[in-house]
């Protein structure tokens, strides 16, 4: 069984570049375009949270899977 690979970094990179995009608008004093980054801010991050608990469940099963193998080794 092959396990997909889950990047999270492409959610981090988009989180880093949004929050850089964010301190520049605020600095040029520009608060309504550094509140759309803001809110395009929330949605990268829950994207990225919802990755992380994807990778979490993806270790969680391979564990299993190596458990399993351990047992059906003993049989």
């Amino acid at each position: 069984m092959k396990t997909e690979l889950i990047d999270y970094a492409a959610p981090m990179m988009r989180v880093e570049k949004l929050l850089k995009e964010m301190h520049n608008s605020l600095l040029d004093k520009d608060m309504l375009t550094a509140h759309e980054k803001a809110l395009a801010l929330i949605v990268e991050s829950r994207v990225l949270c919802n990755t992380l608990i994807l990778m979490k469940e993806q270790e969680a099963e391979h564990a299993l899977r190596q458990q399993t193998k351990t047992v059906q080794e003993r049989v």
